[in-house]
């Protein structure tokens, strides 16, 4: 695997939520984030973020926490509206000793005695649902997703193995992966969907585009987002100016939007744009709940900036291919910083991505 320079080794396969991006050095990562929202006109609204068995309140009866992800982005947001007699709680974290942990201390301190009755996943990467089933079983909870991330979430959990399917492998090597990797790559594990996540809850209630649902005494429009992932679901509250924004809108950084070898023809990026062009309508200026990052305000501003993040890839792109390419040899112009590692399989994608719009267009 090749961009101008032979990438290091890739142990993993399968591909979330992952910025273009991130950064281990976490102070620096806070300045540019905190760089770029001044540039684009956010406001963040607290200037600390929950940690540990801690939350923020960011509205009444909605308390912001975090769940700890065992990779480079760290930290999920989780949303936790208050019913009463129970809690509904927005996404999950993933499966794993970590995330369990984290709620077996929120259900020790938060939570107060009262169950979760209702858990929502915005989409079915494992960071989002992947504590669902546990959840759901550790406290008889009712489970809330849009059917074509129930139906992927569950055809790729069932269909983990440890072997890598013949189809993934030429995927890679029609792509521009150099074939010496082959060994490597058929040695890697094809199941790391299935350790993310929990076994899923086996019934499920149906959302989708427009739906109302009642959160917290406030009622919530499903607004659906394709693109990162087939029918993602924000929620724009209609009683009061907030919008759940999963990893549709995100305040620093951009979600991978991918094809994949399961649909090796896809064209993504224009779902992704087509979607964020419709949450223009969201009205007002809400205060944005996402799932990476700070809670902000400034919706519009932010949809500006992630439109056009795009659009000077997609120019780049096309005056870099002047004569013919592979997606691996697009990277200098799509990408700031050599990929290696897992980030690697999330570029490929996401330059297959640009390429296939701009292959529309013609």
């Amino acid at each position: 695997m090749e961009t101008n320079d032979r990438q290091k080794p890739v142990t993993e396969l399968d591909g979330s939520d992952v910025a273009d991006h991130r950064s281990d050095k976490r102070e620096a990562a806070e300045a540019r984030e905190l760089a770029r929202a001044k540039e684009e006109g956010l406001t963040f609204l607290f200037d600390e973020v929950p940690s540990g068995d801690t939350a923020i309140e960011v509205a009444k009866g909605v308390f912001w926490v975090r769940i700890p992800l065992p990779w480079s982005l760290d930290h999920i947001n989780v949303y936790l509206f208050d019913e009463g007699d129970s809690w509904t709680l927005v996404d999950t974290g993933s499966n794993g000793s970590r995330g369990k942990a984290a709620w077996e201390a929120i259900e020790a301190s938060l939570l107060a005695g009262k169950p979760i009755s209702r858990i929502v996943a915005t989409h079915m990467h494992p960071d989002h649902l992947g504590l669902a089933g546990w959840l759901a079983e550790r406290f008889g909870a009712h489970f809330v997703i849009t059917q074509t991330e129930y139906l992927l979430a569950s055809s790729l959990w069932l269909g983990g193995t440890e072997s890598v399917p013949e189809h993934e492998v030429q995927f890679l090597f029609d792509n521009g992966v150099d074939r010496s990797f082959e060994p490597m790559i058929r040695s890697a594990r094809f199941d790391n969907y299935r350790r993310g996540v929990s076994e899923l809850p086996p019934t499920y209630e149906r959302i989708e585009d427009g739906s109302l649902i009642t959160m917290g005494g406030r009622k919530w429009r499903v607004v659906v987002g394709r693109g990162h992932s087939p029918e993602h679901a924000c929620l724009s509250c209609l009683d009061e100016p907030l919008f759940i924004g999963g990893d549709q809108i995100l305040p620093s950084i951009t979600s991978n939007v991918s094809v994949h070898a399961r649909e090796p023809m896809a064209n993504p990026l224009a779902h992704w744009l087509t979607s964020l062009d419709r949450m223009r309508g969201v009205p007002g200026d809400p205060i944005v709940l996402p799932s990476h990052g700070r809670v902000f305000r400034g919706l519009q501003n932010r949809i500006d900036a992630l439109i056009g993040g795009h659009v000077t890839k997609l120019q780049a792109l096309h005056k870099h291919c002047t004569k013919p390419r592979t997606p691996v040899k697009t990277f200098p112009a799509l990408f700031r910083r050599k990929i290696s590692g897992m980030d690697f399989y999330l570029a490929l994608g996401e330059a297959m991505a640009h390429l296939h719009l701009l292959e529309s267009l013609v």
